[in-house]
C-alpha cells in the first residue's frame, strides 16, 4: 500500500508600507521576487489621504518553524520597503 505524506501550508497575510507612494506596482512586483515564501497576491489598500499600504499574502510551509521570521526579515530587506507587519496566518 502507498502512503501518501501531505505537508501543509501557512497563509501569512502582510501589511507592507512602502518608501514611495508613487512606485507601489515596483514594490509589488519585487514582493513577487522572494524566495524564503511563495508569493500569493497583493493588493493597494487605501487608508487615507491619499495614502496606500500593500497587504500581501504569501504561502510558507506548515512545519517550518522558522519560515515566518525569515520571510519577515526578507519582506523587510526589499529596498523599496519601508516596513512589513505581519498581520494574520492561517493555515490552507
Amino acid at each position: 500500500m502507498l502512503q501518501v505524506l501531505f505537508v501543509g501550508k501557512t497563509v501569512l497575510i502582510y501589511r507592507i508600507n512602502a518608501k514611495d507612494m508613487e512606485r507601489l506596482d515596483e514594490t509589488i512586483d519585487a514582493l513577487k521576487t522572494v524566495q524564503k515564501g511563495e508569493f500569493r497576491d497583493a493588493k493597494k489598500i487605501p487608508i487615507g489621504f491619499g495614502i496606500e499600504v500593500i497587504k500581501a499574502a504569501f504561502t510558507v510551509p506548515e512545519k517550518d518553524d522558522n519560515a515566518v521570521e525569515e520571510l519577515t526579515k526578507e519582506i523587510n530587506a526589499i529596498p523599496l520597503v519601508e516596513d512589513a507587519e505581519m498581520q494574520e496566518m492561517t493555515l490552507l
